[in-house]
């Protein structure tokens, strides 16, 4: 698999070159005429500047700021049951579980919004069906408008909310595998009358799947004799059910006014069992010594969302208003057990939790066009969020008297920011675009045991971006932008709280977090070449690069009682650079002979040092090198046929001077078939994972006293689906 990506960068090299000779011989449509005025999309868009002519607008190409958008027709063709699946064939993002990761980067880096918004605690993307969404959009560099706390760059999910005509469907799918059991039912119900259009929907899920796994467990003396060995298997069964419901409506007002009520309801039910065996010992391990570890867990959650926004003309200009609040509660219980071979129980722990979250947040945008050729934007955004949980946790050795500790957690989160920017068309090539964010987060935590902590951050972000159209009228465009972002440290970072791990180890350590965190601030830059050289045919090149101040690093470390403990601290500088490059176009352009395919493809290189980690390999959050995507559709009649290949590499990557692992390559193919026997009536089959390839991982620790590894196998399985999808 080595040399396949070299070869992949140089074929999409070669295809892109010849697309351009192609379309240079081809006759491109004739370009829109270029004039300055306000362009329609919804309200929340990142960039409103439109610099060609209304009936064409395309943001991928006309707005200032670079993105990318993902439209409902490619959401929704492979059939997939949530957000994290679409995701991973989107040019330049990688999924990793259900972490979303752009640049390689996970952990807080990528910014994942829901209308523009990011979300409070309790909300589960699994509960937004993609038949909700209305379009999802990939944002490379950083706007005012939206929190600068993106790094890595932004993921907005966009969800419906105008009507503009009759709407009932229902999707009914059944999906199956080796490992996984799924079925689900959507149905969407929308429709207008006069002023008042209305909109409903409503998503079921059941999944149960089986993750078998194995795991060996080594520390060897410096000079390679192994003192201590544990393999283990392990048995997870886990069974989840999910109902979410997206009520909305909408009342057109006076003066192209709108009102809008939306509300967001989801209900969790997730319950696991787990069996540990643990055989084929070498040496011996601190007691309580045991062959068997038994868990069982049950989560219950509920969220519910409201959300009131007003849209009006003021003073020349438009005001765009949102409140929203939100609550959520869940419950959460397991038991873990671990005994000897004949079954003699050594250790129990029982642990029961409740927890609770409110919030409230107001944002707005007051944007008003000056002198014809200037946008001006300002804007706020406030949130209050209070969380608090009270955990019971129970547990004793064999012949002891149990141990009860009480605890309870109450943090809260202060967020206010408020921005200005300015969409200026300096001609009718030529447009820039100048903005400036100023961010606060305050975060009090109170921890039974141990005092408050509180820990205020603020950042200002000025931003600069410009993108320059060719006056040639050949679809060929530069773009550049100037960003200052940052990543803050998360509730669980800041606050004295300690969670303590079940069984205590260099990679199964207790952790606890640290009030003097500060945030991570980068400067970036990102430079773009784009060429729209016919209908539905696009070449692109990015590079970037961002430099880190105050890299937070988790540490691993002993605690004065012996116990491993992983604690968050700032760590010196990292640098973080890529490049990508993207190409999609109908095949008959480049070879008229072919079927009617539309191809597409897109590789990114990313690269990352850490300036406190000794290299090689110390890649900031052990970021995925490179990534490739490759698709093609086919159309034909009644059917629609395609297929998807994703890709990311692996190799080591060094965590600290002692800590290291190493990520694992990986291939997903899926395909689909769509048969439409009538209007109303069609059938998607879905064949998910066809590769099939098991997972695995490493992690190493290395200090005086010798040498740890922990490697590990789980097992993978194709899935094939069904899904009958009704217009009624």
């Amino acid at each position: 698999m080595k040399t396949a990506i070299p070869l992949l960068a140089a074929e999409i090299v070669a295809v892109a070159a010849f697309g351009l000779h192609g379309a240079a011989l081809a006759q491109p449509a004739p370009a829109a005429a270029v004039k300055a005025e306000p362009h329609k999309p919804s309200s929340r868009d990142i960039i409103e500047v439109t610099v060609n002519g209304a009936t064409d607008y395309d943001p991928r190409r006309d707005d200032t700021a670079s993105k990318t958008v993902i439209r409902q027709d490619e959401i929704l063709k492979y059939g997939d049951t949530n957000v994290f699946d679409v995701l991973k064939r989107a040019p330049g993002v990688t999924v990793i579980g259900e972490s979303i990761r752009m640049r390689g980067l996970g952990n807080g880096y990528t910014q994942v919004l829901v209308n523009g918004e990011r979300p409070p605690a309790g909300f589960n993307l699994q509960t937004v069906a993609p038949e909700q969404i209305e379009r999802i959009e990939v944002v490379r560099a950083a706007t005012a408008e939206f929190s600068t706390q993106a790094i890595a760059g932004t993921i907005n999910i966009v969800l419906k909310k105008v009507v503009s005509k009759p709407q009932r469907d229902m999707r009914l799918g059944v999906g199956h595998s080796g490992l996984v059991k799924r079925a689900s039912a959507l149905g969407t119900l929308a429709d207008r009358s006069g002023d008042l259009s209305y909109y409903l929907s409503v998503f079921l899920l059941r999944h149960d799947s089986s993750n078998p796994a194995t795991f060996t467990e080594q520390l060897a003396s410096g000079d390679g004799a192994v003192l201590q060995q544990r393999d283990s298997t392990i048995a997870n069964e886990s069974r989840l059910s999910l109902l979410g419901m997206e009520p909305r409506l909408n009342w057109k007002l006076a003066n192209n006014g709108q009102l809008n009520w939306s509300a967001s309801v989801g209900v969790n039910r997730f319950d696991s069992d787990q069996a540990y065996r643990y055989g084929n010992q070498v040496g011996s391990f601190p007691a309580p010594n045991f062959v068997f570890r038994d868990g069982a867990s049950e989560n219950r959650s509920v969220y519910v969302s409201t959300n009131l926004n007003w849209v009006t003309q003021l003073a020349g200009g438009k005001l765009d208003t949102t409140l929203t609040a939100t609550h959520s509660n869940g419950r959460a219980d397991s038991d873990w057990a671990s005994s000897t071979a004949n079954r003699q129980r050594t250790l129990q722990r029982d642990t029961d939790s409740d927890t609770r979250s409110n919030s409230v947040r107001s944002n707005g945008k007051y944007t008003r066009t000056v002198f014809d050729d200037h946008a001006l934007a300002t804007g706020w955004e406030a949130s209050r969020q209070r969380q608090s949980e009270d955990r019971q946790r129970v547990e004793g050795f064999t012949g002891s008297v149990p141990l009860i500790f009480d605890e309870r957690f109450a943090p809260q989160v202060v967020q206010v920011a408020a921005f200005a920017q300015d969409e200026w068309n300096v001609t009718k090539q030529w447009s820039m675009y100048l903005g400036a964010r100023w961010e606060t987060i305050r975060t009090d935590s109170a921890v039974s045991g141990q005092p408050d902590t509180s820990s205020r951050n603020h950042v200002l972000s000025p931003i600069a971006q410009t993108l320059y159209k060719f006056p040639d009228k050949s679809g060929r465009q530069l773009r550049l932008a100037l960003t200052r972002t940052f990543k803050a440290p998360t509730v669980g970072q800041l606050t004295a709280r300690r969670n303590e791990a079940d069984l205590n180890t260099r990679f199964t350590a207790d952790s606890s977090g640290n009030p003097d965190l500060k945030p991570e601030l980068a400067t970036g830059v990102d430079a773009t070449y784009e060429h729209f050289w016919a209908p539905g045919a696009t070449f692109s090149a990015t590079a970037s690069t961002r430099h880190i101040t105050d890299y937070i690093r988790t540490a691993l470390s002993k605690d004065s009682g012996g116990r491993w403990l992983y604690q968050p601290v700032n760590d010196g500088k990292a640098d973080v650079r890529g490049l990508g490059l993207e190409v999609k176009f109908p095949s008959k352009l480049v070879w008229p002979a072919w079927p009617a395919l539309d191809l597409r493809a897109s590789v990114n290189r990313n690269w990352s040092q850490v300036q406190s980690v000794p290299g090689p390999d110390n890649r900031l959050d052990q970021q995925v090198p490179i990534t490739a995507n490759l698709g093609v559709d086919y159309r034909q009649g009644a059917y629609t046929t395609g297929a998807s290949l994703a890709f990311r590499s692996g190799g080591p990557a060094r965590i600290s001077a002692e800590q290291s692992t190493r990520l694992q390559a990986r291939s997903d193919l899926d395909a689909y078939l769509l048969y439409k026997v009538s209007p109303t009536v069609q059938w998607r089959f879905t064949g998910k994972n066809l590769l099939a390839r098991d997972g695995a991982t490493y992690s190493r620790y290395a200090d005086r006293n010798g040498v740890s590894q922990n490697w590990g196998r789980s097992d993978s399985a194709r899935e094939w689906s069904v899904n009958l999808e009704l217009k009624l």
